[in-house]
């Protein structure tokens, strides 16, 4: 069942976060690091269902889905169809103009999601590179329109006693909604944002460090992991146009361990539609033997 979709415009951003795949990559392989951005009509060709009755998460790994060039005739395309949309971004740099053109292609089920992980004074601690005066611009043209206007923040030791703050902010900037967004993603370059509270940890952390240390045995079959693939919603469409089933398999530390990074041109989305790639035999495979990709092990722990 397809409900909706994860697509990444582009893996363009400004910012510098220290736990992103982005960031990752680039301080690894800086000569290998290329500029992508997807081809709307490139895209719509491949999506060959009806997209009203969908729900679309502009995202993605690595970049920012405003950055890309042309994002304001994308967003209009895609409305077009008549799906629904959910832009996740951190929102700086933009001018008061280009966030008005923008909100006026939404309408009041689609939502801006304002990613600021603390208070203007100290979410760049993580958020680094990004600007509270233009991020802020955004939030007023989004809260000024008919479209839905949240705040996702991620707790952090630095910013995990600004909470209450933040509620507070987002209520008078006249935000919908402000959500708590746990993460998991601590490792040996983040583990000092690690919050002190378990309550701000993301329930995957304790099964993934069990994993790293292979405590967790590779497994035959599906029943020690809760795909979130299975909700539909995750067909994931990368900034340089390649089909994933989810976000977490198209980051490059699982990527190349799939078949569809290994043999990436297959799931090339100008050379197939989507119907045409879910029927065949190897994606069906795929998805019938979860349990043992160890990438699905790693992220969709039961």
């Amino acid at each position: 069942m397809i409900t909706g979709f994860h697509i990444e415009p582009t893996n363009i951003c400004t910012l510098k976060c220290e736990g992103c795949a982005r960031t990752r990559f680039i301080d690894q392989w800086p000569q290998h690091w290329h500029n992508h951005s997807l081809d709307i009509d490139q895209l719509l060709n491949f999506l060959d269902v009806d997209l009203s009755t969908k729900t679309i998460n502009l995202c993605g790994n690595y970049g920012d889905p405003i950055y890309h060039p042309d994002f304001i005739n994308f967003v209009k395309r895609l409305k077009e169809t008549n799906v629904t949309l959910s832009i996740i971004t951190n929102g700086s740099y933009k001018k008061k103009e280009w966030w008005q053109e923008l909100t006026t292609l939404l309408s009041e089920q689609d939502k801006i999601i304002f990613s600021i992980d603390g208070l203007p004074e100290n979410f760049t601690q993580y958020r680094k590179n990004a600007n509270w005066k233009s991020i802020q611009t955004g939030i007023e043209a989004s809260v000024a329109s008919q479209c839905q206007t949240h705040w996702s923040y991620i707790p952090f030791s630095f910013n995990e006693d600004s909470i209450n703050q933040a509620k507070q902010l987002a209520l008078q900037l006249g935000m919908d909604r402000f959500v708590i967004n746990p993460s998991d993603r601590f490792d040996e370059k983040t583990i000092q944002l690690l919050p002190k509270s378990t309550e701000f940890i993301g329930n995957r952390f304790d099964s993934q460090q069990r994993w790293k240390i292979n405590e967790q045995k590779p497994i035959d079959n599906n029943t020690s992991i809760n795909p979130k693939c299975h909700s539909g919603d995750q067909h994931f469409i990368t900034a340089d146009g390649f089909y994933s089933p989810c976000c977490y398999l198209a980051d490059h530390r699982f990527y190349y361990k799939t078949q569809f990074g290994k043999n990436k041109k297959q799931y090339d989305i100008r050379s197939s539609t989507l119907t045409e790639l879910l029927t065949r035999p190897d994606v069906i495979e795929f998805t019938e033997t979860l349990g043992q990709q160890s990438g699905c092990q790693y992220n969709c722990p039961a």
